[in-house]
C-alpha cells in the first residue's frame, strides 16, 4: 500500500512541472509573436514612404518630360506657322515675277518693232531756209504757228534787251557797243528772230520791224517771201549789226506799222516788258518825266494804254508777243495777255533754254 502512494505523488510533481512548461512556453511564444508583429508593421510603414517618394519621383519625372513634349510639339507647330507663310510669299513672289518676264517680253517686242521702225524712217531733210546751228527744227513753241498772208515781226533792241537783271542791264549802258550785242538777251533775241523767219510760210510775204526811242522797217522796208533765202537772211544780218539801246517806244513801232501797205494780216512782237516812252501825249510825258533811272510800273502801264489807244492794229489783226524775262516788271505779262487775247493771238513766255 506504501508503494502505491509514493507512485501517485511523483506523477503529479512531473504533471505539474510539464504543465507549468508548458505555460512557460506558450507564455514565450505569445512573447515572441507579439514582438514579430510589431517589426512587420513597421516594416510595412517604411516601405510605403519608400514607395510613396519613389512614385512621387516618377510623377514628377513624367510631368518633366510631358513638358518638353508639350514645348517640342508648340516648337513644331510654330515652325509649320512659319514655312506656310514663307511658302505664301514664296508663291506671291513668284507670281509677281512672272508678271515682270511677261512685261519684259512685251517691251521687249515693243522695243523690237520701234527700233524696226526707225530703222525703216528715213532721215528727216532740214526745213529751215537759214542755217543756224543753234536754232533746232523745231515746229512749235508752247502752241505758236507762225501763219499768216503778210506778217510783221516787231523786234525791240531797247537797253533791258541786253539782260535780265536791272543791275546788269545797267551797267551794259556804260560799255561798249561790242559788250551791249554780247548781252545774252541779245542773243537770244538774234535766235528768236531766226527761228521765226525760218517757220513763215513759202507763200506768205514778212517784214520786220525794230523799235527803242524809235521805229524803222528792215530790208529797206520792203516784204520779203518765206522761200527768199536771201531776204530773210538780209533782215538777219541787219538785226545782228544793231546795239540795243534807248528807251522802249511801242507806239512808234505801231504807227511805223501803219505806214506798210498791205496792212500786216499778223504781228509777232518780240519784247521784254511794258514801253518805258510814249511819244504823242505831252501831259503824260510831263506827269511820268522824272530823273529816276527806272520808269515805275504805273508810267509803263499808262505808256502801254496810250500806245494801244493811239495806235493799235485794226481789227481782225492777231498779235502774238514772245516775252522775255525782266525784273522788276510784273504788269507786262498781264497786260499782254490782255491785248493778244482781245485780237486771238496768243502770249507766249518761253523757257530760258529756247530757242
Amino acid at each position: 500500500m506504501k508503494k502505491i502512494r509514493r507512485s501517485q505523488g511523483s506523477a503529479l510533481a512531473f504533471l505539474d512541472v510539464m504543465a507549468c512548461g508548458l505555460g512557460v512556453a506558450i507564455l514565450l511564444f505569445l512573447i515572441v509573436k507579439h514582438n514579430t508583429g510589431s517589426s512587420d508593421t513597421e516594416s510595412s510603414q517604411q516601405e510605403t514612404e519608400e514607395n510613396r517618394v519613389e512614385l512621387l519621383a516618377q510623377l514628377n519625372e513624367q510631368k518633366d518630360r510631358l513638358g518638353q513634349e508639350l514645348a517640342f510639339a508648340e516648337q513644331q507647330k510654330n515652325l509649320r506657322r512659319e514655312r506656310s507663310a514663307q511658302l505664301s510669299e514664296i508663291e506671291a513672289k513668284q507670281q509677281t515675277l512672272a508678271d515682270l518676264n511677261r512685261q519684259i517680253q512685251s517691251e521687249t517686242i515693243r522695243k523690237t518693232k520701234l527700233e524696226q521702225e526707225v530703222v525703216a524712217t528715213k532721215p528727216r531733210q532740214a526745213t529751215d531756209i537759214l542755217e543756224d546751228s543753234q536754232v533746232g527744227e523745231e515746229q512749235y513753241l508752247l502752241g505758236l504757228e507762225v501763219k499768216g498772208q503778210n506778217i510783221a515781226i516787231l523786234i525791240d533792241r531797247s537797253a533791258s534787251m541786253t539782260d535780265e537783271l536791272l543791275i546788269e542791264i545797267i551797267s551794259r549802258k556804260i560799255r561798249s557797243d561790242s559788250d551791249k550785242k554780247k548781252g545774252p538777251k541779245w542773243k537770244r533775241t538774234l535766235r528768236t528772230v531766226k527761228w521765226l523767219l525760218n517757220r513763215v510760210p513759202e507763200k506768205s510775204n514778212v517784214i520786220a520791224v525794230v523799235f527803242n526811242d524809235r521805229a524803222r522797217i528792215l530790208n529797206g522796208g520792203r516784204w520779203a517771201t518765206g522761200r527768199d533765202g536771201n531776204a530773210l537772211q538780209a533782215i538777219v544780218d541787219e538785226v545782228a549789226q544793231l546795239v540795243p539801246t534807248g528807251a522802249t517806244n511801242l507806239e512808234a513801232a505801231l504807227k511805223t506799222l501803219k505806214t506798210v501797205s498791205p496792212s500786216p494780216s499778223d504781228i509777232y512782237i518780240i519784247t521784254d516788258g511794258l514801253p518805258t516812252k510814249s511819244s504823242s501825249s505831252p501831259i503824260l510825258l510831263s506827269r511820268c518825266r522824272n530823273k529816276a533811272t527806272v520808269v515805275s510800273g504805273e508810267c509803263r502801264k499808262a505808256y502801254f494804254q496810250r500806245s494801244l489807244s493811239s495806235a493799235a492794229p485794226p481789227r481782225g489783226r492777231k498779235v502774238n508777243v514772245i516775252l522775255l524775262p525782266l525784273e522788276g516788271d510784273p504788269e507786262a505779262a498781264p497786260q499782254y495777255w490782255a491785248w493778244t487775247a482781245k485780237t486771238g493771238g496768243l502770249l507766249l513766255i518761253p523757257s530760258t533754254n529756247w530757242p
